[in-house]
């Protein structure tokens, strides 16, 4: 019985690390669902708490990190846009052969292109992160083991964090 209840609680930190996919579902969907099964079952075991804990605090950590690319991003481009950007689509409005790509045009044209190849590869490299450690987090927990995810704000502290300042 002591084994199919342990086998029961690793399978649902299991199912929590891998509802984080519930993005791909719907906006949101990888807070609502874990945290939805999480309250459900954090009372009956540390293990399953640590593991609710952990993806919450992960996913709400890597939307942070998204937000802020994109606001960085978005702020660059505006000030490109400010410092000229009127001309640069006049220029290619009238699309005078190479004569859009001289000056203040190419300035703006290679901050833009340069903004978002950055940015683009930044929140791809996020994305691969989630889906890496997410994974892996799943593994562990099915595994029995506890899990910590790399780069996260602990907004909710684990049992493990509290006892341990070091981790």
């Amino acid at each position: 019985m002591e084994n199919n209840l342990q086998n029961n609680h690793r399978n649902l930190a299991t199912c929590i690390h891998l509802l984080s996919f519930g993005k791909w579902l719907f906006p949101l969907g990888n807070f609502i669902l874990p945290i939805l099964l999480w309250m459900m079952n954090s009372k009956k075991s540390d293990f399953v708490d640590h593991h609710g804990k952990q993806v919450i605090n992960f996913q709400l950590s890597m939307t942070l990190y998204s937000i802020a690319l994109f606001i960085i991003g978005a702020v660059i481009i505006v000030f490109a846009f400010a410092s000229g950007g009127i001309e640069f689509i006049e220029a290619l409005d009238r699309m005078d052969g190479d004569e859009w790509m001289h000056g203040q045009n190419m300035g703006i044209f290679a901050t833009m292109l340069g903004v978002g190849i950055l940015l683009g590869g930044a929140i791809l490299l996020l994305g691969v992160i989630d889906l890496v450690y997410t994974i892996k987090g799943a593994m562990q927990a099915n595994d029995g083991m506890l899990f910590k995810y790399p780069l996260t704000i602990p907004f909710l502290s684990t049992k493990t964090e509290s006892n341990n300042p070091t981790t």
